[in-house]
C-alpha cells in the first residue's frame, strides 16, 4: 500500500512556499528601491560638487566678489533635471565667502524632491 499527500499537507505545503515567495519578491523590492536611492543620491553629490567647481573656476578666469544672498539654478545633468539652491554667506574674511548648496532633482513639472545632497564650501575671490 502506498502513502500519497493529503489535501491539507498539499495545503500546508503550498501557504509555506508561498510565504517564502513573498518574502524573497519583498526583499528584492527593496534592495531594488535602495539601489535606485543611493544612485539618486550619488548623481545629485556629484551635481553639487560640479556646480561648486565651476563656481570656483568662474572666480579664477573673472575676479570678483562673489555677491552674497540665495539664487536657484537648474541644469541636466546625467539624464536628469536638477535644481541646484545655493546661499552665499560672508566669513570673517573679505575675500572668502562661505557658500551652501542644496541639490533638488525636479521630475517633471512637479516639485522639487529633496534636497538630496547639501554641501558646503568656502570661495575666495582671488
Amino acid at each position: 500500500m502506498s502513502r500519497a499527500f493529503t489535501l491539507i499537507e498539499m495545503l500546508i505545503a503550498m501557504v509555506i512556499l508561498a510565504t517564502a515567495g513573498i518574502i524573497v519578491s519583498s526583499s528584492i523590492g527593496n534592495t531594488a528601491s535602495q539601489t535606485f536611492s543611493i544612485e539618486r543620491r550619488q548623481v545629485a553629490h556629484w551635481v553639487g560638487e560640479d556646480y561648486l567647481t565651476r563656481l570656483r573656476l568662474e572666480r579664477r578666469l573673472k575676479p570678483a566678489e562673489l555677491p552674497a544672498g540665495r539664487d536657484t539654478v537648474r541644469i541636466e545633468s546625467a539624464g536628469r533635471r536638477f535644481e541646484i539652491r545655493r546661499e552665499v554667506k560672508p566669513t570673517g574674511h573679505p575675500w572668502v565667502k562661505r557658500v551652501e548648496v542644496e541639490v533638488y532633482e525636479v521630475e517633471g513639472s512637479a516639485q522639487p524632491v529633496g534636497p538630496l545632497d547639501h554641501q558646503t564650501a568656502f570661495v575666495g575671490q582671488y
